[in-house]
């Protein structure tokens, strides 16, 4: 999802081999390298995904997000590995596309339906258009990264401050 900061204009997934990083960094295992059309299919994943974050509650998201699973042929089942159940959302040989779709829309409608649409933010951060999912306790993360937006939002602060008493 935040493979594109819509301030600065930067593409983080310009090429398929980037999508391929992206891909095995969550998990998706490739039968054969990404093509342009699937860099095409993740760009429009991730407009879909982002959509989600500003819904203005959550029946719209949860709507969003179920459109999301149809798209990709979402096919809820249980398989047991070494004597325990595991649900799937979807088969290993799908298309790496539509895994990656399907299991983030899954997360997705697990936050929403357990903790509430409060959960999902987009960064606070000067020139920083990042989604995230709080998972703080008192639900008070205002940054997608405390150590960089968050400290960049303390530094400005700090200086800001500092201007004012000279």
């Amino acid at each position: 999802m935040n493979t594109y900061n819509i301030v600065r204009e930067k593409e983080k997934m310009p090429h398929p081999a980037a999508l391929a990083e992206i891909l095995i960094d969550h998990g998706i295992r490739l039968k054969d390298a990404p093509t342009g059309n699937d860099l095409e299919k993740a760009h429009t994943l991730r407009a879909a995904l982002r959509e989600v974050f500003s819904a203005p509650d959550d029946e719209t998201a949860a709507t969003l997000l179920n459109r999301i699973l149809a798209e990709h042929h979402a096919l809820p089942y249980f398989h047991k590995h070494d004597g325990n159940w595991q649900l799937h959302a979807t088969d290993l040989q799908d298309d790496p596309i539509d895994q990656y779709a399907v299991t983030a829309a899954m997360g997705l409608l697990g936050v929403i339906t357990t903790a509430g649409m409060s959960r999902l933010h987009t960064c606070d951060g000067n020139r920083c258009e990042e989604v995230f999912v709080d998972i703080s306790r008192n639900q008070s993360r205002r940054y997608c990264s405390p150590q960089i937006c968050g400290n960049r939002a303390s530094a400005a602060a700090h200086r800001a401050r500092r201007k004012s008493t000279i």
